[in-house]
């Protein structure tokens, strides 16, 4: 459809809409546009993804005016916009980057032991020491280095903690938008671009709409 197909549908579909789910879908919206990943499978989003999911066709439409492709994925309850133009490049830093694709290697790792589960769980401890495999850092990564990379991580809905930052019980709930963000199909492509920073590649810029 053209802009104006899309415009009339958009239209024609929220329209249709009760006030009460206008703003839903307004609030909805905005927060896509915010953090792009909502995952169903967390209590906080399940209502969100389930108005999504009756409502498929409105924000699909309504993000492709905007340049953006919507994707409703099923199987994993993951809902999530990607810029047609690449646009909005993420630059992050070398630990941000390692941490990312060492959980994506621990997700990739235990969802093949634990095919009957929907989200993978971890402990710092693990974390930890998966970090210092790497022969990256001379040190263990501090409470505030991770405290700061947990932000980032939470704020993209990649993760979730239950416990405090200095304890290695406590343990991460890795989300399946990982799957989407790094869409890698063997381990050895996750342990070669962590091997890329030994030879001084110290940060990765990321599309944003792939992890905002």
């Amino acid at each position: 459809m053209n802009k104006n197909e899309l415009m009339n549908k958009v239209l024609q579909e929220y329209t249709s809409l009760s006030d009460i789910q206008k703003d839903k879908f307004s609030r909805i919206a905005n927060r896509l546009l915010a953090v792009n990943y909502l995952c169903g499978g967390r209590k906080k989003d399940r209502d969100d993804y389930f108005f999504i999911q009756s409502n498929e066709q409105l924000f699909q439409c309504f993000f492709a005016i905007l340049d953006y492709k919507f994707y409703l994925k099923k199987v994993d309850s993951i809902a999530y916009i990607n810029n047609n133009q690449n646009y909005n490049h993420l630059s992050i830093n070398q630990l941000y980057s390692v941490i990312l694709l060492l959980l994506r290697k621990l997700y990739f790792q235990k969802s093949l032991e634990l095919q009957d589960t929907d989200f993978i769980n971890i402990t710092l401890g693990e974390l930890h020491a998966e970090i210092e495999a790497t022969g990256l850092y001379d040190r263990r990564i501090t409470k505030t280095e991770l405290k700061d990379a947990y932000q980032f991580l939470s704020r993209y809905n990649i993760c979730e903690r239950i416990g405090e930052l200095n304890d290695d019980d406590t343990r991460l709930i890795i989300y399946p938008t990982i799957n989407y963000i790094l869409p890698v199909t063997k381990i050895d492509e996750l342990t070669n671009r962590i091997n890329n920073y030994k030879k001084g590649d110290n940060n990765e810029n990321i599309n944003q709409s792939e992890v905002d």
